[in-house]
C-alpha cells in the first residue's frame, strides 16, 4: 500500500494560515514557527520552515533556542509536579532559572510566542497557560494568540506526517 505524501498538504496549510492572518508580524511568525519546528526535533520540518518563513538572524535564533530548551525543562518538571502530591515543594521558579529580564532577549513578546509554541509541542499546558497570561499582560489579543496556536498545530501535523512518511 503506497504511503500518501502529506508534506505538500501540510506545507500548504501552514502557508494558508500565515497568509490569511494579519495579527502576527513576520518576526512573531518566525519565532512561533522556528520554536515549534525545533521542539518537534525534526530537521525536515525545520528546513521547510526556513523555506516558508525565511532565515532569521543569529540573535533571534539564539532567543528561540533558549525558549525551546527552557520549555523542555520547565514543561516536563511542572507537568510532573502538578500530578504529584509533594508537600512543601517550591513552585515558583523551582528550577532557579535566570529571570527573563536578566537575559538579553531581543523581543520579549516574540520570545513568549516561542514559549507557547514549545509548550504546545511538549504538551506542557500549565506552562502554556502561564505564557498566554504573560502575552495578555503585554496586550496581545486572544485572536493573535490563537493564530500562533494554529500555526504551531500545523507544524506539529507537518512533523507527524514527516515521521509517518519516513516509516512507509
Amino acid at each position: 500500500m503506497p504511503t500518501t505524501d502529506t508534506h505538500f498538504e501540510h506545507s500548504e496549510l501552514l502557508y494558508s494560515l500565515i497568509s490569511r492572518q494579519s495579527l502576527l508580524t513576520i518576526n512573531r511568525i518566525q519565532y512561533v514557527a522556528y520554536a515549534a519546528a525545533l521542539a518537534c526535533k525534526n530537521e525536515d520540518v525545520l528546513q521547510r520552515i526556513k523555506q516558508q518563513v525565511g532565515d532569521i538572524n543569529e540573535l533571534r535564533l539564539q532567543d528561540i533556542k533558549h525558549a525551546v530548551m527552557r520549555m523542555a525543562m520547565t514543561n516536563s518538571y511542572y507537568m510532573a509536579i502538578n500530578t504529584l502530591n509533594l508537600s512543601n515543594v517550591k513552585r515558583t521558579n523551582a528550577l532557579e532559572l535566570t529571570p527573563l529580564h536578566d537575559l538579553d532577549v531581543e523581543d520579549e513578546t516574540a520570545y513568549y510566542y516561542a514559549c507557547i509554541a514549545a509548550c504546545m509541542v511538549n504538551q506542557g499546558y500549565s506552562c502554556l497557560h502561564g505564557h498566554v497570561e504573560l502575552l495578555r499582560d503585554l496586550n496581545e489579543s486572544d485572536e493573535a494568540i490563537d493564530a500562533a496556536l494554529r500555526l504551531t498545530a500545523s507544524i506539529i501535523a507537518m512533523a507527524q506526517a514527516n515521521y509517518i512518511n519516513q516509516k512507509g
